[in-house]
């Protein structure tokens, strides 16, 4: 027969319960402020974060996200479905959120995009989406997104590529005429000699001299050569305009050009319409003992044939034979030579 609880054992129950009720307080004070804490920490980070069960539906999200991204109240948005906010987010883009969602969901993990984003303030900004899945007890009940923009950084990065572009272009570029420089024909002339040997990819290299320029220079002064050679150098950028035509300076009144044709015959036709063109820009000579307008002397060179061991000096060195050999003979004219090195 059970006994009646003594005085002393109740009073023992009953500081166990107050000890087990004030523990309990505790811990439900604990978890408001954890919760508060929580909630405050996910409104104040200033990168629109979300939550989505499994089914899709917005079951949180913060005021970055609200504000920045949708523009409407976060009422507005919790219990909702991509496709039932149609007026802050347009079908084609709900489209391509809700198709990478269901990756997400079919391949629990994690999940990193970049995206184009029409904002509330209707500017459309570059974002990193950060998506994870979120399991419990080995099922998966939603995911957690966190975006952040990144459209400041593009531009940075877009900015940077353009001046890299702009410096590379200005290391292989001949500062006075705008053509390309000594260093990029040294580059270019052995890519080609390279190809000529292992495609047979026959070229011609043509070096072109102002006639008579240091008179020029003498006369009208340096100044007046400078605006000659730009005007010398825009004609032959303007002729030799296909992919494969390349048009350097030198130095001082020389330029080279390298391209392609079918036969020697259409590079010299080529370049003597070529040179024929620099004398109808009448430039007024100095030295009239050739022509009272400015003209070229040319040396051609139709490579056929080169060996893979060849210096391209020593076809730098033939070709300006044949340009001395033009000078000497009157200048104003073209003389040509296919080149075979075995």
């Amino acid at each position: 027969m059970n006994s009646n609880p003594t005085y002393e054992e109740l009073e023992l129950k009953i500081k166990l319960l107050e000890a087990e009720l004030e523990i309990k307080k505790s811990l439900e004070k604990d978890m408001k402020v954890n919760n508060s804490f929580l909630k405050m920490l996910f409104n104040t980070i200033p990168n629109p974060m979300f939550y989505k069960d499994i089914n899709g539906v917005y079951q949180h999200c913060n005021d970055a996200f609200s504000k920045i991204i949708l523009g409407i109240p976060k009422e507005e948005i919790i219990g909702k479905t991509l496709y039932e906010l149609p007026h802050v987010i347009p079908k084609k883009y709900a489209d391509i959120y809700y198709e990478k969602d269901q990756v997400l969901f079919d391949k629990p993990g994690e999940q990193f995009y970049e995206g184009k984003v029409k904002c509330s303030d209707g500017l459309h900004r570059d974002y990193h989406f950060y998506k994870s899945t979120f399991v419990l007890d080995g099922e998966v009940l939603g995911l957690v997104g966190v975006m952040l923009d990144v459209s400041d950084y593009k531009k940075v990065l877009d900015d940077l590529d353009e001046k890299n572009k702009e410096l590379s272009g200005l290391s292989i570029t001949d500062c006075l005429t705008n053509l390309y420089n000594r260093r990029y024909f040294q580059e270019i002339f052995e890519k080609k000699i390279s190809l000529l040997d292992r495609h047979k990819h026959h070229f011609s290299f043509a070096l072109l001299d102002i006639d008579y320029f240091k008179d020029y220079n003498d006369c009208y002064g340096h100044h007046a050569g400078d605006i000659a050679l730009k005007e010398v150098s825009k004609l032959l950028k303007e002729t030799l305009h296909r992919p494969n035509d390349y048009v350097f300076r030198l130095g001082g009144e020389e330029f080279g050009v390298l391209f392609d044709v079918n036969n020697s015959n259409d590079a010299v036709s080529f370049i003597e319409d070529l040179r024929q063109k620099v004398e109808s820009l009448k430039i007024k000579a100095c030295n009239n003992t050739v022509s009272k307008y400015l003209t070229i002397s040319v040396g051609l060179g139709n490579l056929k044939k080169v060996t893979k061991d060849i210096d391209s000096t020593l076809i730098y060195d033939e070709i300006d034979t044949l340009l001395y050999s033009s000078k000497e003979n009157g200048r104003n004219q073209t003389i040509s030579k296919d080149i075979v090195f075995e």
